[in-house]
C-alpha cells in the first residue's frame, strides 16, 4: 500500500448512529412516518405517471461487479450502481421538486399566481426551476455567491428568478431565501427539510429500488447532505420491507471530511444548524448545516454516516467514468468512495455486510467539466501510463 493510499485509508471517519438516551423521545418522527405515508407514500410509487410531461425515469440500476470483491471476499455480496445523474436536470431532485410544487398547487387550489421560493446548492434549485415550468408556477432560486457555473446554467435555462446569496455559503443562500419568501407570504421549499421533497427524492427513489431489483436491498451508500434523501430513502425501504423506521440500518450516508456536518452532529448527540466548510469541496452540493427536526428524523432512520478525503471524492470520480462511462459531481461520486479505499474492509463491517445486495447512489452530474478533468487528471495519468 502507498503512503497516500495509507493516509486516505486512515483518514476515513465511520460514525454509527449509537444508541440515544434522551428524555425526547421519537414520537415526532413515527408521526411524520405516518403521515409522509398516508399522504404522498402511496402517491410517489409511480411518481413518472403521475407527472407524465417532466419525463421522468425510474432509477437506473446497472451491475458494479468489480466492486463484489471489494465489499466481500466470499462474494456473496453483489455491488449495484442505482444511477440518477441521467434525470431531467442531471439529478434525483427533479423528484422531490415536483412533488413539492405540486402540493403548493393542492394547497393553493391552483397554479395560477403562485410563485414559490427556494434555496439551493444546484441540483434543489434546477429540479425547482424545471418543476415550475412544467407545473407553470413562478420560481425565485437562491444560490450561494460563486455556485458552479454548470449548476447556475441550468437553474436560469427555464427562466425563474436566479439571485445570490451575499457569501459562498449555502446556509447564507437559504437564510436570504426564508427571509424573502416571509416577507413576501411565498412558500419555501427545502431542499432536505420538506416532508414532500423528502417524500419526492428519498421515498420514491427507496420504492424504485425495492421493485427493480425485486427485494428490498440489504445496504444502501448515499451522498449526506442535509438529511432529506437518507431519510427518504430508508423510510421507503423500510416500508416496502413491512419494518419500522430504523429497526435495519441499512442507509448510511456519506460525506466529505471538508464538510462532515452529520458526523460531527452524530458525535455530539445534536444538531449543528449553521456549519461553515473547512474549504472548497468537490462535494459542494453537500454542504451546510443540519437543523434540529433533520438531524432527528434522519438519526432515526440512518446506520450512520462516513466521512471520506477530497482525493478519495476524486477517485470515485474517475472510477465512474473508467466503469460507466459517466461523469458524475463529487456530490454523486462521494457515494462510492469508501469502497475504494485500502481500509474497505472497516467499511464492510461497519454496514454489516453478509451477503445480498449493495447499492451505491450515484446522485447526479451537474459538475464543471474544468472542474471534473482536473479533479480525475491524476488517477487518469496512471490508468494510461
Amino acid at each position: 500500500m502507498s503512503s497516500l493510499a495509507s493516509e486516505e485509508a486512515a483518514r476515513l471517519r465511520v460514525v454509527p448512529v449509537r444508541p440515544v438516551i434522551t428524555d425526547r423521545p421519537f414520537a415526532p418522527v413515527a408521526k411524520e412516518t405516518a403521515a409522509i405515508h398516508q399522504a404522498f407514500f402511496d402517491d410517489i410509487r409511480p411518481l413518472a405517471a403521475r407527472f407524465p410531461t417532466a419525463h421522468l425515469r425510474e432509477v437506473t440500476v446497472v451491475r458494479a461487479a468489480d466492486l463484489d470483491a471489494r465489499v466481500d471476499a466470499s462474494g456473496q455480496t453483489r455491488v449495484w450502481y442505482a444511477v440518477e445523474s441521467l434525470q431531467q436536470t442531471g439529478s434525483f431532485k427533479v423528484r422531490g421538486a415536483l412533488v413539492a410544487i405540486d402540493a403548493c398547487i393542492k394547497r393553493a387550489g391552483g397554479s395560477a399566481g403562485l410563485h414559490v421560493v427556494a434555496a439551493s446548492a444546484g441540483n434543489h434549485g434546477a429540479a425547482m426551476a424545471y418543476a415550475a415550468s412544467v407545473l407553470g408556477v413562478r420560481a425565485t432560486i437562491v444560490v450561494p455567491k460563486g455556485a458552479p457555473a454548470a449548476k447556475c446554467e441550468r437553474i436560469a435555462r427555464f427562466g425563474v428568478d436566479l439571485r445570490f446569496g451575499p457569501t459562498p455559503h449555502y446556509d447564507d443562500a437559504e437564510s436570504m431565501a426564508i427571509s424573502m419568501a416571509e416577507a413576501e407570504g411565498l412558500p419555501f421549499i427545502s431542499p432536505y427539510n420538506d416532508l414532500n421533497v423528502i417524500a419526492g427524492n428519498g421515498g420514491s427513489l427507496g420504492y424504485e429500488l425495492a421493485r427493480v431489483l425485486g427485494h428490498v436491498p440489504e445496504h444502501v451508500l448515499l451522498p449526506f447532505g442535509g438529511g432529506g434523501l437518507a431519510t427518504g430513502v430508508a423510510w421507503a425501504l423500510a416500508d416496502a420491507a413491512g419494518e419500522t423506521p430504523g429497526q435495519v440500518p441499512r442507509v448510511w450516508g456519506v460525506q466529505s471530511d471538508v464538510s462532515p456536518v452529520m458526523a460531527d452532529a452524530l458525535e455530539r448527540g445534536e444538531a449543528i444548524e449553521r456549519f461553515i466548510p473547512q474549504g472548497p469541496s468537490l462535494a459542494d452540493g453537500l454542504s451546510g448545516g443540519i437543523p434540529d427536526d433533520a438531524f432527528v428524523r434522519a438519526r432515526s432512520a440512518i446506520g450512520g454516516v462516513m466521512v471520506v478525503t477530497e482525493h478519495a471524492i476524486a477517485q470515485a470520480m474517475h472510477y465512474v467514468y473508467r466503469d460507466l462511462g459517466l461523469l458524475v459531481e463529487g456530490s454523486s461520486a462521494v457515494a462510492l468512495a469508501p469502497l475504494l479505499l485500502p481500509s474497505r474492509e472497516r467499511v464492510a463491517s461497519a454496514l454489516g455486510v453478509r451477503g445480498g445486495d449493495l447499492v451505491v447512489l450515484l446522485t447526479g452530474r451537474n459538475v464543471d467539466r474544468s472542474t471534473w478533468e482536473r479533479a480525475v487528471e491524476p488517477f487518469a495519468a496512471v490508468t494510461n501510463r
